[in-house]
């Protein structure tokens, strides 16, 4: 999840450190899943507290200002990553929710910045998902993909920095 890491930063923890915690309790129970290790994490309990922040499943809510918006948006992906653990009959479903929040909210960076120099953030989403992909096809481990994945993350928050709530 490498939009996880958006929420490490002072701007969206610093106002929303409950959603920080849950999705990186959510990006520790995902990594420790695609790895096969047993986890002691209750998904269930992963879910209760989305649904404390986001809603009632299935029910309209209305954006939070500010860096609500941003917290909102990525505590939802959140949720997609974990039903993609817990519902594997519609994992695939869940899975292509991920990929295209995460475009988009790469898009977002572009879209908000304040910086004339953002790179296409979106572009540079899609390229790693791809890459990713067949990687994964020619049977590479998930665990290589990390350190791509980490280096994009710091990308991300970098230009988190240009944007304004």
């Amino acid at each position: 999840m490498r939009i996880a890491g958006l929420v490490d930063g002072e701007w969206i923890s610093g106002e929303f450190p409950e959603v920080a915690t849950l999705v990186g309790d959510i990006r520790s129970y995902s990594m420790a899943r695609a790895a096969e290790q047993v986890t002691e994490t209750d998904p269930a309990d992963l879910d209760r507290r989305l649904r404390a922040f986001l809603g009632p499943d299935g029910e309209p809510f209305e954006e939070l200002p500010g860096w609500g918006a941003w917290a909102m948006d990525i505590a939802a992906l959140g949720d997609y990553a974990l039903r993609t653990w817990t519902s594997p009959a519609d994992s695939l479903d869940h899975t292509f929710e991920v990929l295209l929040s995460s475009y988009s909210i790469a898009g977002y960076l572009e879209d908000d910045s304040s910086s004339p120099d953002v790179p296409n953030l979106a572009e540079q989403e899609f390229e790693r998902q791809m890459s990713d992909a067949g990687l994964l096809d020619q049977g590479v481990e998930w665990n290589a993909l990390v350190g791509p994945s980490v280096e994009q993350a710091r990308t991300y928050e970098q230009w988190l920095g240009f944007v304004e709530s």
